[in-house]
């Protein structure tokens, strides 16, 4: 391992290299923006197996990497540059290392795949890589970035807190520039942190996204790269089973509130008392409710679990994976699907979760970074060092040859997904291509095309004067009649 400046590490092999030189993965950790370190995943195992480069590197997080004053004093987005600037280095230097400037892989995981959907889009960055493999999260994903007006209550909080002058904006800098760091963290902890949309926030640098990821791709300005992307069967489960155990005791109702509540947040601020659009509101959710409500006459707690978690899944990560996959695939750039289904089998890494979970968030990298090599000592079952073993060889062959089962001996078929064939590989015991039956496309159509419609029709109403009432309603119950022939 050799250390560069602060945070930078870099992982590769002191034998010679190929004559192309080692192909490059850049892990960009994950850890919502606001926490997380890359030292936490060990990139020993997977560089020695697979023959492999990998750098990791720190980046700023929390208000240190994304806070903006909204006037070109403070841009945000640092963390995004940071990252940028790591590209930046291990783009001019890797060959000193034996590596191949021409093959540089991003990978990245939760925060970290919304970072590399952003790069996608980012002009300096664009140059910087030539393949990525996107986990558990993308920037389709619903808040995936925010806007800079929802910073203002923060300016606000921390201007009081701290007793600084709010105008103008460099003493209010200046001002938080003598607080202590930790104590600003702590003050800022339940900031959801994000990348912002940073159009005229700066007065010294371009914008690092200056509108909405969906708009670049709507104009075909994106990096034409082959991408490997998908995310595990239960990611939200254990946010779901701490939901549980503090206040849900399944019934009709209970679902019902709890549908509303992840709902919710997708729902515009409304002022009732000035616009009447409060009544749109509950449209909204019932068109979330009249797809997921199980329709089976013998309610109980497992049927009500089980539609909850499919929610989560499908709202989160299913559909937002899906609509990038078919983004990408219109370039033709070649794209690998997945979904990981395989729960580990070693009895100290699962005790402490519910035996309904599967495979929650972060699980998956167990066998991405060979964790069942990492200690002698721990007594790991068979069968996770052999998916261990298959998955650290196709995430690896996809970093040097663009296709994951290239090379490799595992009797294993993983189609590129496309638009007529839109198939997932099943990572589980037997590594099949997904089928109708293991997959709810629908789900996936109602998120992608249908509930964005109900959004859209629902803020339209609020500039429609009380007499349109009536069609914005029939607008809204026709979509809920044709919603099954059109899914």
């Amino acid at each position: 391992m050799i250390r560069r400046p602060e945070g930078f590490s870099l992982e590769g092999f002191i034998s010679p290299p190929p004559p192309q030189g080692f192909a490059t993965i850049i892990w960009i950790h994950p850890g919502n923006f606001t926490t997380g370190m890359p030292s936490i995943w060990n990139p020993h195992t997977l560089v020695y197996r697979q023959r492999v480069i990998v750098v990791t590197f720190a980046w700023r997080l929390n208000i240190m990497g994304f806070f903006t004053t909204m006037d070109g004093e403070a841009a945000g987005n640092y963390g995004l540059m940071d990252q940028q600037a790591a590209m930046q280095w291990v783009k001019s230097n890797i060959k000193l290392f034996g590596g191949n400037e021409n093959n540089i892989c991003l990978m990245g995981y939760g925060t970290g795949a919304i970072s590399i959907g952003i790069h996608m889009v980012n002009s300096e960055s664009k140059a910087l890589f030539h393949k990525a493999i996107v986990m558990s999260g993308n920037m389709f994903q619903p808040s995936a970035v925010r806007s800079p007006e929802e910073d203002k209550p923060v300016i606000d909080r921390l201007a009081k807190d701290f007793g600084c002058i709010r105008k103008p904006t460099s003493l209010f800098i200046d001002c938080l520039r003598r607080v202590d760091g930790n104590l600003l963290v702590q003050q800022t902890s339940n900031v959801n942190w994000r990348p912002l949309l940073d159009k005229d926030l700066s007065n010294s640098t371009l914008p690092f996204l200056p509108e909405p990821i969906k708009d670049f791709f709507d104009r075909d300005e994106y990096v034409k790269i082959p991408v490997l992307t998908g995310y595990t069967n239960m990611e939200q489960a254990l946010e779901l089973d701490d939901i549980e155990n503090s206040t849900i005791h399944y019934t009709p109702e209970t679902f019902k509130q709890l549908l509303t509540d992840l709902v919710s947040g997708d729902i515009p601020n409304i002022n009732s008392s000035e616009t009447g659009c409060d009544y749109n509101y509950e449209h909204i959710i019932d068109s979330v409710l009249f797809f997921y409500t199980p329709t089976t006459p013998n309610y109980n707690a497992e049927i009500f679990r089980k539609t909850a978690v499919e929610f989560m899944l499908e709202k989160t990560y299913g559909s937002s994976t899906i609509f990038l996959a078919s983004k990408l695939t219109r370039d033709n750039q070649p794209t690998y699907v997945y979904r990981f289904d395989m729960k580990p089998s070693t009895k100290a890494v699962v005790k402490n979760i519910p035996n309904w979970v599967s495979v929650p968030h972060l699980f998956d990298l167990i066998y991405v970074w060979g964790v069942p090599y990492w200690r002698q000592d721990q007594d790991w079952d068979y069968r996770d060092k052999r998916i261990s073993d298959t998955i650290m060889s196709f995430w690896t062959n996809f970093a040097k040859y663009s296709n994951p089962t290239q090379g490799t001996s595992y009797p294993i078929k993983w189609e590129a997904y496309t638009i007529e064939r839109p198939g997932l590989l099943i990572i589980d015991n037997s590594f099949n291509m997904s089928s109708s039956g293991n997959l709810n496309y629908k789900a996936f159509t109602f998120w992608n095309e249908y509930y964005p419609k109900v959004l859209s029709v629902s803020t339209e109403c609020c500039g429609l004067s009380g007499g349109n009432t009536y069609n914005f309603t029939y607008i809204l119950i026709i979509l809920v009649i044709i919603l099954p022939i059109l899914l």
